[in-house]
């Protein structure tokens, strides 16, 4: 079908993954106020997923070339180069005028977030080069974080910092995911982490990263960032993360059907966790 096809290319569900990340910084800044302005959550979440929906939009327009042989994102390949340049420029517009209505102050991040985006997918840059990829992200990571954070609060040295843990987590994903595309990359000489050091190695990276994210949400409680709950969710969310890294990441140098699994195992594993955190703060306290 038409419709399906055309929600394969636009990446929706990933779009919404990554926005999950973004409304959690609105979550926190929801806990710090009386009541739960709902109305308000939703235009921001309305205008972060558009907003994501632009950058997987623009990330597909500036790969489309080396993309083409990665058949993980096959579904792009029925569509040409003018479909993401319209579809990238519709999603972000409409997302820029709904924080202009909201927020205007909140533009410039909103406008960061999109550019640090596209310098991680401009051909050359980004992705390209070892390290800056993963440097991009925690940047990118942080700008989503506090962009959603400031409707509801004023940014502060404790959004940054809670930000940071999350950063953690999609820079962590992110190196695993040029696991996942280590191949493709290295055929079309796209020098990533991956490609330069090798699986194995950013394996370990990556799973190091995610680690030092649990290690940093103790340090968060210890500044009276989080509470006893929260702290212990994501605790336990790692600890479901070490058993998938030893039992279902095991071998993923040489079995690709594993990276995808172990990706979408663990990333269910934070969703769950962050969920369970977000309905704790809107509903419970």
């Amino acid at each position: 079908m038409k419709i399906l096809k055309i929600a394969k290319a636009l990446r929706l569900a990933e779009a919404l993954l990554m926005t999950g990340f973004i409304i959690v910084g609105a979550v926190f800044a929801l806990q710090q106020t009386a009541y739960i302005d709902w109305a308000g959550l939703m235009w921001v979440s309305a205008a972060s997923y558009l907003l994501m929906l632009s950058v997987y939009s623009a990330n597909s327009l500036l790969g489309w070339n080396d993309d083409k042989n990665n058949q993980r994102l096959e579904a792009l390949h029925g569509f040409k180069k003018p479909f993401f340049t319209i579809t990238s420029l519709l999603f972000y517009i409409v997302s820029f005028v709904i924080c202009f209505l909201l927020n205007p102050e909140s533009l410039f991040l909103h406008f960061a977030v999109f550019a640090l985006w596209f310098l991680y997918a401009l051909p050359g840059f980004g992705k390209h080069l070892p390290v800056v990829g993963s440097i991009l992200h925690v940047l990118v990571a942080i700008a989503q974080f506090n962009f959603a954070y400031m409707f509801f609060q004023p940014l502060s040295a404790e959004s940054l910092l809670l930000s940071v843990y999350f950063a953690l987590l999609i820079t962590g994903g992110h190196l695993h995911h040029e696991i996942i595309d280590y191949e493709v990359d290295k055929s079309n000489k796209i020098k990533t982490s991956t490609v330069k050091w090798g699986i194995a190695s950013t394996k370990m990276f990556s799973f190091l990263i995610f680690a030092s994210a649990s290690m940093y949400v103790v340090a968060l409680k210890l500044m009276g960032l989080v509470d006893t709950f929260q702290m212990l969710v994501f605790a336990f969310a790692f600890q479901i993360h070490l058993i998938l890294y030893f039992f279902v990441g095991r071998n993923i140098e040489t079995h690709s059907a594993k990276r995808l699994l172990y990706r979408l195992l663990y990333r269910i594993t934070y969703f769950v966790g962050g969920l369970i955190v977000s309905i704790d703060i809107l509903f419970l306290n």
